[in-house]
């Protein structure tokens, strides 16, 4: 299996672990304006996963080298391969496992809208392009868009740091006449 793919692959499976986790422990329904923080969890994962990947392909390689365009576009595949499946898991997820998801985020945003003092017309207004936007098509297409460019930037950073020259290599020298 090719590398990029493989670690595509177990970028796609923790994130979708970890989308059940939330969703098992309330913080996509009943408890959505706790624990923000745990959105932390999946941009850590992105930038483990990718560093780890990209290394693998640096060591799959004959002289251990990686430049840092192999590095990136390796980094940026391991993210298109793990947006592509999160992105179909994710319309999965939000239109049969929590279809209410939107309305449990309006609800939680028209709050903080008025407690900012916003009119009920401009929040009505609002909450037509959230909706929009949050529907489970929009979200996966805009969540593989997201996922390629988080995954850009941290390739480029990584690969900033994994990048490695080839090792000369030594040849013979003529034997002195």
């Amino acid at each position: 299996m090719n590398t990029t793919l493989f670690y595509g692959l177990i970028l796609a499976a923790s994130n979708i672990v970890l989308t059940l986790v939330f969703f098992f422990l309330g913080f996509q329904t009943d408890k959505i304006a706790e624990g923000r923080w745990f959105g932390l969890l999946p941009f850590a994962l992105v930038i483990v996963v990718t560093w780890l990947g990209i290394k693998a392909v640096r060591e799959e390689a004959k002289d251990k080298a990686l430049s840092y365009g192999k590095g990136v576009g390796s980094g940026v595949l391991i993210n298109l391969y793990a947006g592509v499946i999160g992105s179909i898991y994710s319309f999965i997820h939000f239109t049969y496992i929590n279809p209410n998801f939107c309305d449990y985020m309006m609800n939680m945003t028209r709050q903080k809208w008025a407690e900012a003092g916003m009119s009920d017309a401009q929040m009505d207004a609002m909450e037509k392009g959230m909706r929009f936007m949050m529907s489970p098509v929009m979200s996966s297409i805009l969540g593989l868009i997201m996922t390629v460019f988080f995954g850009l930037v941290v390739a480029l950073v990584v690969s900033a740091f994994l990048k490695r020259a080839p090792q000369p290599v030594l040849e013979d020298a003529p034997p002195a006449a």
